[in-house]
């Protein structure tokens, strides 16, 4: 993987668009963060890999970080019990939080592998918070 690849977490979350990580180019991300209530010394994070899945926003050690480690695997998706429980989408916080695209990152990642899927990734997110449903068609920006 390229450092740009290890930046997208087991789950699919890349967190090279994650505002935790672009917080240390832009300090008012920084100040806003904090205002939020993310402690400053976990900030900026290095990312899921980087950091061993002790993301600065969840109590404790993340699961599924743990879960991909004990499979010795690097994606989700390659495991026999993909998509499980931890990947379900949740309608909770669905406007603010980018959990719901797990399962979709992680279709495109075993599709077109990560190098191309970092390279859209941004776009997907984009059309994740900015794009209008149409039926049957999906969302578009």
């Amino acid at each position: 993987m390229t450092d740009r690849t290890k930046l997208v977490a087991p789950c699919g979350i890349d967190c090279g668009i994650c505002e935790l990580y672009e917080s240390r180019n832009n300090s008012k991300l920084m100040d806003y963060l904090i205002s939020k209530g993310i402690p400053q010394n976990v900030l900026p994070c290095d990312g899921c890999r980087n950091i061993e899945g002790k993301c600065p926003v969840i109590q404790g050690d993340c699961a599924t970080f743990e879960c991909v480690k004990e499979k010795g695997i690097s994606f989700c998706y390659e495991c026999s019990d993909f998509p499980c429980t931890k990947l379900a989408p949740s309608a909770d916080r669905a406007n603010i939080l980018p959990h719901n695209m797990k399962v979709y990152n992680l279709c495109s990642i075993r599709r077109d592998g990560v190098e191309k899927f970092a390279e859209k990734s941004s776009e997907i997110k984009k059309t994740y918070y900015e794009g209008k449903m149409e039926i049957g068609n999906g969302p578009k920006s």
